[in-house]
């Protein structure tokens, strides 16, 4: 065998071929720095259980192609170690955008092309039992979280779209199904607790194991990170481990929210349809199969504990959410918030200070978890004992299959409450956020219990890096404050060995095509109403000079809604507001106003300050009324903050401030996309320029050109 090539010259060698073969395409200082650096630091990685991984960490500045440098180093990695290659993205459109862009690009400038495979989460797939079952009309009515039926759809729509399986025009993946056949997904996703695997007489032709058997022949699997962390939960992953791939997060500043997702839990103590469909569901198939172990009624222990723990929840905070659900349906009877935020049932959240149960919830929370784990248990028996019937038998594969999915639904439900009871009941330091949710609906009260871990950083420090072999984890906004440190922390790598964080700079000249303005209000922030109502007054002004395309970015629904209301007609008219259509529809509408030459302005909050791309004349201002502060009542921060500030930390510090500024970065890059477009981004906060760490936040910015706006008009430079 011929002895490779130094890696660095493989690299380059790659990568001027790569030039060569796309067109357009020109050769960035930052895009080759950043390949010879993920070569570098993983070259050296070793493909071994219990090895501490290799972790390149790499923010890209916008305009740098980091994708390009990523893939091109880890199939070159890759194929010298002979592992597969894993690039996980934060969304399903990004996974479609780099499986049908970006490795075709790569392929064509290979001498042997990668065999490439999309993987996405099991509920994304068809369950043809499902499918046949709906088909039929003996599937069991499924129930809403009030425990009201979900209207079934005529059988006529299932027919048309299981014709449309048989033939082959549907793939049988949720991504491929028009709106109103979205609507029967419920009936049909895929699910692995009412999945009987290879002994499903469906195996052969289940889209979900086409999928996972193409992954297993792939060189390079495109992924998600919900899919990713979903896998370390399962036996039967479709992904490889890290002894057998190199892993690269995309959009990695997402990584530490979705973990917590992922590890979070939540359980219905009001509702109980559920647990009578498990019941039902296990006892038809005990008597359908003669199964030789008792089970009826054995969900009544269950149903009993948890009665028992609904009455002690409303004997300790019954009245207090009473009292506050009362008081936020009289607030919503007296706000007009407009026509795009019709009000909805009222709600209210008492979290529990610290992590500790009240004394007397302890035990009934025991309880539950109790027998919540002798029927898991009864019900994981009865499973193993089908699993054996059908090796015995494979006539009765269809019949087992038909059982199995219908306990697989509530009995997801029983996991998740066993999950919920088991953090409820830890104690760990720092503890888990706990808190009850209470809300009315149909008519009755519904409570629902929620617990989730307090950081990231030990679910993946725990979970997922001992898995790992070598990994790359690069954004555009990885670095907060001008340092890794938030990110580090966040993510469980702050202190671990092996791993480098880089800094690759955009090409874009920011002080030329750039102006961040700070507006010096009269009225303080931290006074909403006086500083929405001086803040209107200033953006009616700021908006005439809009010639093309703008942004109007807010912190909350409450803000957005209110500076709408007071913009006078003409200029809100030429608004487009997140939530009054579908956001593809309002991109569209927006372009086509741009193009006509007329004024356009997107509105909306977090979700349009990331991940929108729009270059040139769609988006030459940005505005930001205030500092995207996270969210001021989200239960898990709340705890997160009351744990750190109880041990001598800031929590203003060590979380607000360096969570501000991605968000800050994320929101200002909005307006620059390329080397040829020029921004103006205004944001009327005055703390940017007063305060010591406003001027954290600036300095952690891009090179734009600064000025402060004072309130006589008057500017100078920050």
């Amino acid at each position: 065998m011929p002895a490779l090539p130094d890696l660095p010259d493989e690299l380059e060698a790659l990568y001027e071929t790569l030039l060569g073969t796309a067109a357009g395409s020109v050769a960035r200082a930052g895009q080759r720095e950043m390949l010879h650096a993920i070569g570098a630091h993983l070259a050296d990685a070793k493909f071994e259980p219990d090895v501490e991984p290799r972790v390149c960490v790499v923010e890209a500045g916008t305009g740098v192609g980091k994708t390009r440098a990523y893939l091109a180093a880890g199939i070159t990695l890759a194929r010298r170690a002979s592992v597969k290659l894993v690039v996980s993205t934060s969304t399903i459109a990004l996974q479609e955008q780099v499986l049908n862009k970006d490795l075709p690009e790569l392929a064509r400038a290979l001498e042997v092309p990668p065999t490439i495979a999309l993987l996405k989460g099991r509920g994304r797939y068809l369950c043809p039992v499902k499918l046949d079952q709906a088909c039929s009309g003996e599937q069991t009515p499924m129930t809403l979280e009030d425990g009201s039926a979900l209207q079934a759809p005529p059988l006529e729509r299932f027919q048309a779209l299981a014709t449309r399986w048989a033939s082959g025009s549907w793939n049988g993946e949720r991504d491929s199904l028009g709106p109103e056949d979205l609507k029967l997904w419920s009936h049909l996703a895929a699910d692995r607790h009412a999945c009987t695997s290879r002994h499903c007489p469906q195996f052969n032709h289940c889209p979900y194991f086409d999928a996972k058997r193409a992954a297993s022949r792939a060189d390079i699997l495109v992924a998600n990170h919900d899919l990713v962390l979903a896998s370390l939960r399962s036996d039967a992953s479709a992904l490889p481990n890290g002894e057998r791939a190199i892993y690269i997060f995309d959009e990695a500043h997402h990584l530490p929210a979705t973990a917590l997702s992922h590890f979070a839990c939540e359980a219905s103590l009001s509702d109980r349809r559920w647990l009578q469909r498990l019941d039902k569901a296990l006892d038809q198939a005990a008597r359908s199969l003669r199964y030789p172990l008792p089970l009826e009624g054995s969900t009544s222990l269950l149903n009993q504990s948890l009665d028992d723990l609904l009455r002690g929840v409303m004997a300790t905070q019954g009245n207090e959410a009473i009292g506050q659900l009362h008081e936020a349906a009289e607030a919503a009877e007296s706000k007009d918030l407009g026509a795009a935020s019709a009000p909805g049932q009222p709600s209210t959240r008492i979290r529990f200070p610290q992590g500790v149960l009240p004394d007397e919830l302890v035990p009934l929370w025991q309880a539950v978890e109790q027998q919540a784990q002798r029927l898991h248990a009864k019900a994981t028996e009865l499973s193993a004992w089908m699993k054996e019937l059908r090796g015995e038998d494979e006539a009765l594969a269809p019949v087992i299959a038909l059982h199995v999915t219908e306990i697989g639904g509530p009995f997801k439900r029983l996991s998740d409450l066993l999950e919920t009871a088991e953090l409820m009941l830890d104690n760990g330091d720092p503890p888990a956020a706990k808190w009850l949710d209470f809300s009315v609906g149909g008519g009755s009260l519904r409570v629902v219990a929620r617990a989730c871990p307090l950081f990231a950083s030990g679910v993946l420090r725990r979970e997922l890096w001992p898995r790992m072999s070598a990994v790359v984890l690069t954004s555009a906004t990885l670095r907060a404050l001008g340092n890794f440190d938030f990110f580090l922390r966040d993510s469980g790598l702050h202190g671990r060995p092996h791993v480098q964080a880089l800094s690759v700079a955009s090409p874009f000249n920011y002080a030329a095509q750039g102006r961040f303005t700070v507006v010096q209000t009269r009225a303080s922030p931290k006074q909403p109403a006086e500083h929405n109502a001086e803040v209107a007054r200033l953006l009616a002004e700021d908006l005439k000079q809009v010639e093309a395309g703008a942004l109007l970015l807010c912190a909350s629904w409450a803000q957005l809604h209110t500076l709408m209301a007071a913009l006078p007609a003409s200029l809100k008219r030429q608004c487009k507001v997140q939530g009054e259509l579908a956001r593809e529809t309002q991109l569209r509408e927006h372009r086509a106003a741009v193009e006509r030459g007329e004024r356009s302005i997107l509105v909306g909050l977090q979700s349009f300050g990331e991940g929108l791309d729009l270059p040139g004349s769609l988006c030459e201002w940005v505005f930001m009324p205030k500092l995207p502060f996270m969210t001021p009542d989200d239960p898990v921060q709340e705890a997160r903050a009351e744990w750190l500030d109880g041990h001598g930390r800031s929590s203003f510090v060590e979380l607000v401030v360096p969570a501000t500024g991605v968000r800050l970065n994320q929101w200002a890059g909005r307006g620059i996309r390329s080397e040829a477009d020029h921004a103006h981004i205004v944001c009327y906060d005055p703390r940017l320029a007063t305060t010591p760490f406003g001027k954290q936040l600036m300095a952690g910015l891009p090179g734009f050109t600064k000025v402060l706006r004072r309130a006589d008009g008057s500017e100078q430079a920050l």
